[in-house]
């Protein structure tokens, strides 16, 4: 027992004697050896900027054809990405091209960044403060960088813990101040294979996102990893880079925010909600970029589509029981799974709306209605609703012996598998989502339509007498606008 005692005590001030403060801590021996493995703890600590410059993909997340497809992609054709780890900021600029079918199919140059608040830069050059979860969100991409995850692993006070090993990966977790990551290193290199962090999305709510790190190189003596792809739940890829370049310790200058951009206030997004009778008991709410329409039953009032958000559909919901008061608004008819058309989903069933979607997003839509929400709680995480949530098939009646609405799926689109439009046969009307968004009045040129001849199809096949076009982007025009496109 004496000399198992002198052991332990031996062990212990070996501990306390090894390098940096990350060795007295569970965890900390381990990313002490991954900071050798990377090239010295000193040398990586050191490194104060990085840019870093390549290519890869992007992915569209929340627009694949149906819900268990795979993303759409994006082309990353150039990117420029600058990280500040001494002044904790970075900043990126990259251009994309869509390698899918869509109705802006040119490059899109996008700058973005986090200098003390989050920022992004128009097409026109103007600078704006992003939302204040942004400000978060990027201030936490410093640490998907193994250097920046080191830096503030290895700094005293932050709480390390070595969980079980998965497979051949070995497990530190890391709580900065109740900031939590989760790293996963190879235990044959040393080398960090993966940090995760569970971050909030509007649709998805708390999901867990990996930052998937390969293709290590040595540069100026430091082991940089040369491809970083991020993936959501392990299910929807968002990024996937490859560098070509990496400089070190390079003067970066600074950033494109100004010290105006930087103080300014955060602003609350306005919901504006307009309400346009365009036949009896039927009302365009319209408003911004994404449309319901509110039609009057006999005892109730039935919407189509929750977009966009849950203040946006809240919004929505309010104005369509003003519109008939007396008549609860019970269900609403989402077009398909498009989380920018899905995303006031959950806010409509914390209201104790029913959602009618196509059969094949019931499944996905149970699942948003399902997941937790905890970073961020909405409507219906703190909801004692029983959400409900009905799937209907190729062609669906409702019927109360005032009004007729059809529900018809879109056959053959490219845009989505799931695809659903109203048709009310008495007022000649056809509700329709993302394969014809009219143009302005005054525009001056017109937008690609890439699915509006699939439309017309559908039209023709089902033989709806359709006299006028009700988008949820855009404007409501004659049917004549539409077939004169072709």
């Amino acid at each position: 027992m004496r000399r198992h005692t002198c052991w332990t005590l031996a062990m212990l001030s070996m501990l306390m004697l090894a390098p940096g403060a990350g060795a007295q801590r569970p965890g900390g021996p381990l990313l002490e050896a991954v900071a050798s493995a990377m090239g010295g703890r000193e040398q990586v600590l050191g490194v104060g900027t990085l840019v870093l410059e390549g290519i890869g993909e992007n992915y569209n997340l929340g627009q694949n054809t149906s819900p268990n497809a795979a993303l759409p992609v994006f082309a990353v054709t150039e990117l420029r990405r600058t990280i500040d780890f001494g002044n904790r900021r970075w900043w990126q600029d990259h251009t994309r091209e869509p390698r899918f079918l869509t109705g802006n199919p040119a490059p899109q140059r996008i700058r973005s960044g986090y200098d003390g608040v989050a920022f992004d830069v128009l097409p026109d050059g103007t600078i704006r403060r992003a939302a204040a979860r942004a400000d978060v969100d990027r201030a936490n991409e410093l640490l998907y960088h193994p250097i920046g995850f080191l830096r503030v692993a290895l700094t005293p006070g932050t709480e390390l813990t070595e969980e079980r090993s998965r497979g051949d990966l070995r497990h530190v977790r890391m709580n900065a101040a109740g900031n939590k990551f989760a790293i996963f290193i190879d235990r044959r290199t040393m080398l960090p294979a993966r940090i995760e962090k569970v971050v909030y999305h509007p649709v998805l709510g708390d999901a867990v996102l990996a930052t998937e790190l390969s293709n290590w190189q040595r540069v100026d003596g430091i082991m940089q990893p040369m491809r970083i792809a991020q993936r959501l739940d392990g299910r929807w890829p968002l990024s996937d880079l490859m560098f070509s370049k990496v400089s070190m310790n390079a003067a970066v200058g600074d950033s494109p925010a100004s010290a105006e951009i930087k103080s300014a206030p955060l602003t609350v997004p306005t919901i504006t909600v307009t309400s346009e009778e365009i036949s009896p008991g039927v009302w365009y709410l319209a408003g911004q970029s994404h449309h319901s329409v509110a039609i009057e039953m006999r005892d109730h009032i039935l919407l189509v589509e929750a977009p966009q958000t849950e203040a946006r559909t809240l919004a929505v919901i309010q104005r369509a029981r003003t519109l008939r008061p007396g008549k609860p608004v019970r269900a609403v008819i989402s077009t398909h799974h498009h989380f920018d058309h899905t995303g006031g989903v959950r806010a409509a069933l914390a209201e104790g709306l029913t959602v009618i979607t196509h059969a094949r997003s019931e499944a996905f839509l149970e699942e948003i209605a399902r997941r937790r929400h905890f970073i961020v709680a909405d409507a219906l995480a703190g909801s004692r609703r029983r959400p409900r949530v009905d799937g209907v098939g190729a062609r669906t009646v409702l019927s109360d012996g005032t009004r007729r609405v059809e529900i018809h799926q879109l056959q053959g689109s490219k845009h989505a598998e799931t695809l659903l439009m109203v048709y009310l046969p008495a007022e000649k009307l056809l509700i329709e989502a993302d394969v014809y968004s009219p143009p302005a009045l005054n525009a001056t040129t017109v937008p690609p339509q890439p699915f509006a001849a699939n439309l017309i199809e559908n039209i023709d096949r089902l033989r709806l007498d359709v006299q006028r076009i009700v988008p949820i982007h855009g404007r409501v025009v004659p049917i004549a606008d539409l077939r004169a496109i072709q």
